[in-house]
């Protein structure tokens, strides 16, 4: 591969639009954020799995019993953190992985509703 080549990304970046539907359509969305960002202002559905360490966000997401083929969106505040959480997400065997592009910066800028 050509060191100007990207790798091609396993998961799926969505947009705001785009995860706002597939929310309300009953898509789980994991929050990677830490617990006062939470406080700020999280998606209503969405439920907290902060991304400390590789480990421990692997056995948060496992205790939640999703099935590994069920569409997951990830979100943060801009879109970095829930692209690793994405990437250990396919390595824990989820199939249907989608990451939100500008997180919560991207959502609340859209003026949708969040819980605090």
């Amino acid at each position: 591969m050509a060191d100007n080549e990207e790798e091609a990304l396993p998961y799926t970046t969505i947009g705001t639009d785009e995860a706002k539907h597939m929310i309300e359509n009953g898509t789980r969305v994991i929050d990677v954020r830490q617990p006062e960002e939470w406080k700020r202002g999280h998606i209503a559905e969405a439920e907290l799995v902060p991304l400390a360490g590789i480990y421990s966000f692997a056995k948060g997401l496992s205790a939640l019993n999703i099935s590994k083929d069920e569409p997951v969106i990830f979100t943060c505040a801009m879109g970095q953190r829930s692209a690793m959480a994405s990437e250990i997400a396919l390595v824990s065997g989820f199939t249907k992985v989608y990451n939100l592009a500008n997180g919560m910066n991207g959502w609340m800028n859209r003026r949708y509703p969040v819980e605090r």
